[in-house]
């Protein structure tokens, strides 16, 4: 007699209909998807299909957009983040997002890190442990630990990324959001990003919207493609690039989109 099989682990973060209006334009449309627990999940699909939107609802920064309506419900950890009860800041905490251009602050590459570290009134002390650990896990510790009081405009873009990608992981999210992280940089750049990912995919789960198809299949363990707006399908990276499901997703990652 066969063992039952094993439950699937709970989602670390899910949506539940989630719609979101700009006016009576509606640029998600009831969006019901699971985040797997340390994997790194992609979010695939033309330009104007909502990839970011869906993301930027994920953490409640739709909100810093008052044209923006939402519907439907986002949880983390099986708590609804949007309940009146749940403190905006905290989300974001526990959910980082890094954006498409590195956002650094006109100060030290030390005090880009510890900003957040700050803001919580930390010992310095454990400001300093973090602040390394962070540069640590994002990569670039090795590369300016000999200098950490340059200022972090002085570096290249990609490790501006990098240092974006240190500052959000010094608060300990279990969530790293990734919108088009790495569009704007050069392969070598590329390159050490993925890799840093697919190191921190152990400690922290990772969504990555990405334009880039070869990035998604390379990199991701499970891929979301949305078309208009819609899910259109999602599953296990190597399943549904090797054999999609819908019509849609088949024609998108073959270039026969349109």
């Amino acid at each position: 007699m066969s063992e039952p099989a094993a439950p699937e682990p709970a989602p670390v973060l899910s949506t539940e209909g989630l719609s979101v209006f700009a006016g009576s334009r509606e640029i998600l449309r009831r969006v019901s998807l699971a985040v797997p627990e340390k994997k790194i999940t992609a979010v695939i699909g033309p330009s104007g299909c909502g990839k970011t939107t869906l993301i930027r609802a994920m953490n409640r920064m739709v909100e810093l957009s008052p044209e923006l309506r939402i519907e439907g419900t986002v949880r983390y950890r099986g708590r609804d983040i949007y309940a009146p009860e749940v403190s905006p800041v905290v989300v974001r905490r526990r959910i980082g997002m890094v954006f498409q251009r590195p956002t650094v602050f006109p100060q030290s590459i030390y005090e880009n890190v510890a900003f957040g570290l700050r803001l919580d009134r930390e010992e310095e002390d454990a400001v300093e442990r973090t602040v390394v650990t962070s540069l640590r896990r994002a990569g670039l510790y090795e590369e300016v630990k000999e200098d950490l009081d340059r200022p972090a405009l002085s570096l290249s873009g990609g490790q501006q990324q990098r240092l974006c990608i240190a500052r959000a992981l010094a608060v300990n999210p279990s969530v790293l959001l990734l919108d088009e992280a790495t569009a704007s940089l050069d392969p070598i750049a590329t390159q050490k990003i993925e890799e840093m990912l697919r190191e921190l995919k152990g400690e922290v789960s990772i969504v990555l919207v990405t334009h880039n198809i070869a990035q998604a299949a390379r990199t991701s363990d499970v891929t979301a493609y949305l078309h208009q707006g819609r899910l259109i399908e999602m599953g296990a990276t190597s399943e549904l690039f090797e054999a999609p499901r819908e019509k849609l997703t088949e024609a998108y990652i073959t270039g026969r989109f349109g």
